[in-house]
């Protein structure tokens, strides 16, 4: 045994720990316990099956100041294999209180199961891939630390939050659980979450619903909408109706797709679909093709003239910032896969009848890679910074960056804005954001709360939630182990869709999961302690 995993056992029976395993799972990262009895473990295992004789000690997590949850391997490197067992433990005494559960791998070959999640009377775990970290399967372990009885379980999958809706006194949320789509309705009152006012709806007219891909209330009414139907509400009753609405999704064929068999048909066909593909493209929702003016006398970025597939209808029509009618005068948010001197360009266009002009996105400096990423500065990496969610706030589009940060590629991560009087953006750069993509945004006047997280290769992993004073720039970091996918206010309180369900960051800057979580008879339960 190495004097490094000596020296974590002693801190495990000093009462420290460790944390659960990563997504990107490793089999160096456990710990080699079959030398010692670690909180009598090995022992109580080897009383059960007396050919065990190797164990490891995978993920721990503390429950209370004298109680854990701790997942121990058995069989030897690279120990997926298994079987494995669930214990819960007295740190302080270095005593084992009992054993939960005995946990099976779903494919001995190639998952390890985690802990997830874990408190009092409860333990989550979760199977990973071994190669992707992408998750398999999770069952809920329900047990009594006073009671011999075994632990009862649910298996069951995660609601995922994509986006968060108000409407009227409500917030809804859209996501998915498993393959299909889900919504969650929170009431509110006096601008909070009112407990127990919620619900959650699988499907409408008896059909399971399609995953939701953006919502938006139109009329008097929310409406949600899928490639293949739409669901609305009118504040009373829900319908939905089958079919893509063609404002927002293309037809699933290209105009263009036509067969070379006949020149002639040919010919007269193309010329009938080309007048298509103008109506049904980018250019006529734009309101502008062609050439734009960019900063750069002399050097012109493009926009899109007909039926390009970069972006769905909804997407092109969500990136559009109207500033007047009469006269038409807008802007226009994209990352184009070529722009000015042919380079990929990112930044704002401004649109005036048919006037266009270009604004790039500052790209970061060597200065500013030294000064907020010193450890890639010195090797040197690909920037390829681009701007991500975006929200108008009076008179400036505030934004926060994009990028990939695995294969050599990196950026400088941070809020920013583009000031739409003076035309001129301002990079509000902070070592706290620096190393982080956005993965959502909400502009307030007194704070831009981004939602960090690291893009790689294979991977995708959380850095909680940032607030960013737009006055000076400087950042605090919330602790929220999920991806978040959207930010929302109510009250005094910000409210989180990530992948693990709903979030509530408090006034004194507490982040905790309210759910939506199962109990033990396998029903939906919000927390709200």
């Amino acid at each position: 045994m190495t004097a490094n995993r000596i020296l974590l056992i002693i801190f495990l029976l000093a009462g420290g720990i460790i944390p659960p395993a990563g997504a990107w799972w490793d089999p160096g990262y456990v710990t080699d316990i079959s030398t010692t009895n670690l909180y009598g473990i090995p022992a109580a295992l080897m009383k059960e099956d007396p050919k065990l004789d190797k164990f490891a000690l995978v993920a721990t997590r503390r429950i209370s100041p004298d109680r854990a949850v701790v997942l121990v391997g058995t069989g030897g490197f690279p120990w997926w294999s298994g079987p494995f067992g669930l214990f819960l433990v007295s740190p302080p005494s270095g005593k084992l209180i009992r054993k939960i559960a005995a946990v099976t791998s779903i494919d001995p070959r190639n998952t390890m199961p985690d802990i997830k999640a874990a408190g009092s009377g409860y333990v989550t775990i979760v199977h990973e891939d071994v190669d992707s970290g992408g998750e398999l399967a999770r069952r809920k372990y329900f047990f009594n630390e006073l009671s011999t009885a075994p632990a009862t379980s649910q298996s069951y999958k995660p609601v995922r939050i994509k986006a968060i809706t108000r409407f009227n006194d409500s917030l809804y949320f859209t996501g998915q659980e498993g393959e299909n789509g889900v919504i969650i309705r929170l009431g509110l009152k006096n601008e909070k979450p009112a407990a127990g006012d919620w619900e959650l709806i699988k499907d409408i007219s008896g059909q399971k619903l399609s995953p939701i891909v953006f919502s938006k209330i139109e009329g008097d009414g929310l409406r949600m909408y899928t490639p293949a139907e739409t669901y609305a509400f009118d504040g009373k009753t829900w319908a939905r109706s089958a079919g893509a609405d063609t404002r927002y999704f293309r037809p699933q064929q290209e105009p263009c797709s036509l067969p070379m068999e006949d020149l002639e048909k040919y010919q007269e066909l193309y010329e009938k679909c080309e007048k298509e593909r103008i109506v049904l493209g980018d250019a006529a929702m734009v309101g502008y093709s062609g050439r734009c003016e960019t900063e750069n006398p002399g050097e012109y970025a493009g926009l899109p003239d007909s039926y390009t597939y970069l972006l769905e209808r909804y997407e092109l029509s969500a990136r559009l910032i109207d500033i007047s009618k009469t006269p038409l005068r807008r802007f226009f948010i994209w990352n184009s896969r070529s722009g000015y001197e042919d380079k990929p360009a990112t930044g704002i266009y401004e649109l005036r009848g048919n006037f266009c002009k270009f604004y790039p996105l500052p790209m970061p400096n060597n200065d500013i890679l030294k000064r907020y990423r010193p450890e890639l500065a010195a090797q040197g990496c690909g920037l390829n910074d681009a701007l991500g969610r975006f929200q108008k706030l009076g008179d400036r589009i505030w934004f926060c960056k994009n990028f990939y940060g695995g294969e050599g590629q990196c950026g400088v991560g941070a809020a920013g804005f583009f000031d739409t009087k003076a035309k001129v953006f301002e990079i509000l750069y902070s070592s706290q954001t620096a190393k982080w993509s956005c993965s959502a945004l909400l502009a307030e006047e007194k704070t831009v709360w981004m939602g960090l997280q690291h893009i790689g290769e294979g991977s995708v992993s959380s850095g909680g939630l940032a607030a960013v004073n737009p006055a000076t720039g400087e950042a605090a970091i919330h602790d929220v182990p999920a991806g978040i996918s959207a930010i929302q206010r109510a009250g005094d309180i910000i409210i989180l869709g990530t992948g693990e369900g709903i979030y509530i960051l408090n006034a004194k800057g507490e982040a905790s999961l309210i759910g939506p979580d199962i109990d033990e008879a396998g029903d939906h339960i919000l927390h709200w302690e």
